[in-house]
């Protein structure tokens, strides 16, 4: 049986181990609704080059950082 003492803080249970909030991105419209101060963006392994660069050129724009380049 895990005892008490094992456990993630609540604080930082679920975040990247950067500190930040890791969210799924597969379109470059999704960036707006990102807070760059709290949340990264890991680009979905389902989208392809074109659009992988779109979005990567855009977040560098918006000064969002990219978990997955």
């Amino acid at each position: 049986m895990p005892l008490i003492g094992y456990g993630t803080p609540k604080i930082i249970r679920g975040l990247h181990p950067s500190g930040f909030e890791e969210l799924l991105v597969s379109n470059a419209s999704h960036l707006s609704e990102i807070d760059k101060e709290t949340q990264a963006i890991r680009i979905s392994s389902k989208v392809g080059k074109k659009k992988r660069t779109e979005i990567i050129n855009k977040a560098n724009e918006l000064g969002i950082k990219v978990l997955n380049k």
